[in-house]
């Protein structure tokens, strides 16, 4: 989707304000065409006199989590302002059956492992709040989460160094996702004791869009594919070929010629 903004045109879809003393932010939910255990939701923020898209999600009731959740980054537009402050709350999009009561973290040996991270989301600290809904948790395991020594911690950094680099007519288009192999687990719970699935392996795509008059011109970038383990190797990719593992079709909003080139060729832009 070229820029930033949230167009009107979203309003079409069920909303809720909730808001502060110097912020709105709203939320949009979109049914799944056959299947009535997903929905898309879009997360928004307010920043100066603009309302912006936070970032838009896939979430999945059975699972208990996004299997996939996308933004843009671009240090014009979600500049990098503040630092991190934990607000652990339901997303009020979505009927809290839907979703695990992370209060307190996972049960079972697992943290609570963002899949749009605080440090991606830092312009206001409201939209940072809205990196902490339990929807936006999967159950992760900390050899593969925590500190600075992990694969996926370290893939997360590079992306968060260029997203805030990218200035001007780029912007850095980021999606992250959870599988769930055959055989996946059922050994976490949440704090009222109800079994969450463990996901399988992680994945991360980036591509980086080149702009000139709201039209984008040239664009590359690549996907990363990662078993949810510890020690685990980062497997690099085009992201056509993530596309196909995924059965997802990312960046279609991109003016077709563009995108075709990108997802053909993997560009390590970290």
């Amino acid at each position: 989707m070229p820029g930033v903004d949230l167009a009107d045109t979203w309003k079409s879809g069920n909303e809720v304000d909730f808001s502060g003393s110097d912020t709105v932010t709203k939320w949009y939910r979109f049914d799944v065409n056959g299947n009535s255990n997903q929905k898309v939701v879009v997360h928004t923020f307010k920043s100066g006199n603009k309302v912006l898209r936070n970032y838009t999600m896939l979430y999945d009731k059975t699972k208990k989590a996004a299997l996939w959740s996308a933004f843009a980054m671009n240090k014009g537009s979600y500049p990098h302002n503040y630092s991190r402050a934990d607000n652990w709350n339901y997303d009020p999009a979505l009927d809290k059956s839907w979703q695990p009561n992370l209060s307190s973290s996972y049960g079972g040996g697992y943290e609570r492992g963002h899949q749009v991270a605080s440090n991606d989301r830092r312009t206001t600290i409201y939209q940072m709040y809205q990196t902490d809904y339990y929807s936006n948790m999967t159950p992760q395991l900390s050899a593969f989460n925590a500190g600075d020594q992990t694969e996926w911690d370290e893939l997360e950094g590079k992306i968060q160094t260029l997203g805030y680099a990218t200035s001007g007519s780029d912007t850095l288009y980021v999606v992250t996702g959870a599988l769930f192999d055959d055989g996946f687990k059922t050994d976490a719970t949440d704090a009222n004791n109800k079994a969450c699935p463990v996901p399988t392996r992680y994945y991360k795509c980036v591509l980086l869009v080149h702009f000139e008059n709201n039209k984008a011109q040239s664009a590359q970038g690549g996907a990363y594919l990662v078993e949810h383990k510890a020690n685990a190797t980062i497997q690099t990719m085009k992201i056509d070929d993530l596309e196909t593992e995924t059965g997802f079709d990312f960046f279609t909003n991109i003016e077709s010629s563009v995108q075709t080139s990108a997802e053909n060729k993997f560009v390590n832009l970290l």
